[in-house]
């Protein structure tokens, strides 16, 4: 054991000597750490027992020169899971006054980072913020303050501060989550029944990110619950032209204002519209709706069976032959598809997708269980084939 400490302490030792070199050619204050000291310290603790490594830390002095080593040994038993000891090795770095400004912000910020995987968010919020006006972790320390008011669901607090990121404007996905966190302030005034709350949340949603989906949809339901139609068409047609794969969310909407405004004709031509565009069926299968509750069942049988015929689905079929009354020879021709349509069933099929990590769920989730990414589960669609 003291030859293998022996040669620990040399090794070690060498290591802080071609460190301390490339530290003295720059100024301390603008501390950056060496890009293979992760190496060099995984081969140190790949290499020697845990007491070994505890004695070498404690006895390791605190000065410029050997600052990048503590913060990265901190950040090496952060990584495995030792949370204690990075507080430690942190904490004891916080207690030299001598060191740099810029060398205190990367302690600050490290040691923040250790509180928030330690579950000690009070602690973490609180020297986050004191980063707030730093060049190098302001805007890393104001992520990660969002991160803690999303995981505490303290919404209010979330747009408060997200509100101030100079990010707002620049990023979109930053402007994606605040006007996330304005929409589940806005479901939350849904609950307590503050109807007008809601419709403030759900605009400024949209104010901050004009792609909001869920702001949309929300606003729109709360204008055909006002029967204000006219505005809630325009909001729910602002969809497809956003996110057209987000179209089958509109469909129930646009068909309550429909009927209310007793616009068929209207709503049909914008129907005609989506499907040239887009070829989902779901939307063909809107236009055959409208049409029966119109009253011309003769049209929506002509109109499904034609489409049908040139570009079979499993949808499509499955309307004509539950919701639709054909004559004999129509029935005939539909069943006549059917054997065809079989090979395109599905053994996994779903509701709904993540695009960012592929999670499938049976329920729409604003964000994905999985992943933690805001809006990107999307309706699993099945569209037309191209002729």
């Amino acid at each position: 054991m003291l030859w293998v400490f022996l040669f620990a302490a040399l090794s070690i030792g060498w290591m802080l000597g071609y460190h301390s070199k490339s530290i003295k050619k720059r100024p301390p204050s603008d501390y950056q750490e060496p890009p293979d000291i992760k190496h060099r310290l995984q081969l140190l603790f790949d290499s020697y027992a845990d007491d070994s490594i505890d004695g070498f830390v404690q006895s390791l002095e605190v000065r410029p020169e050997t600052l990048g080593i503590h913060i990265s040994i901190g950040k090496h038993f952060r990584a495995r899971g030792e949370v204690e000891k990075a507080i430690l090795i942190h904490q004891n770095l916080m207690a030299h006054p001598e060191l740099s400004s810029k060398a205190s912000e990367a302690i600050v910020f490290e040691l923040a980072k250790d509180y928030q995987v330690a579950g000690l968010l009070d602690r973490a919020e609180s020297l986050l913020k004191q980063l707030s006006g730093s060049k190098q972790f302001a805007l890393k320390s104001q992520k990660r303050l969002l991160d803690i008011y999303e995981h505490e669901k303290d919404w209010a607090l979330a747009v408060e501060h997200g509100l101030k990121s100079s990010e707002l404007k620049k990023n979109s996905g930053t402007a994606m989550r605040v006007a996330q966190y304005c929409c589940e302030m806005a479901d939350e005034h849904l609950k307590e029944n503050s109807i007008r709350d809601a419709v403030e949340k759900f605009e400024q949603a949209m104010a901050i990110d004009r792609s909001c989906i869920r702001a949309m949809l929300g606003s729109a339901r709360l204008k055909v619950v006002n029967k204000e139609y006219e505005l809630a068409l325009n909001l729910l047609r602002k969809v497809p032209e956003v996110s057209p794969e987000n179209t089958l969310l509109i469909l129930p909407e646009l068909l309550a204002c429909t009927i209310e405004t007793n616009s068929f004709d209207q709503h049909q031509k914008y129907l005609h519209y989506l499907l040239d565009e887009t070829g989902q069926v779901p939307i063909l299968l809107a236009i055959v709706e409208s049409m029966l509750i119109q009253g011309d069942s003769e049209r929506a049988i002509k109109f499904l069976l034609q489409r049908v015929k040139r570009s079979p689905s499993i949808s499509s079929l499955d309307f004509a032959m539950n919701r639709l009354e054909m004559s004999q020879s129509d029935k005939a021709d539909v069943l006549e598809l059917i054997p065809g349509m079989l090979k395109k069933v599905r053994n996994d099929q779903v509701n709904y997708r993540c695009v960012q990590c592929g999670f499938s769920v049976t329920r729409l989730h604003w964000k994905c269980p999985s992943c933690k990414g805001w809006q990107s589960i999307k309706p699993v669609i099945e569209y037309e084939a191209s002729s």
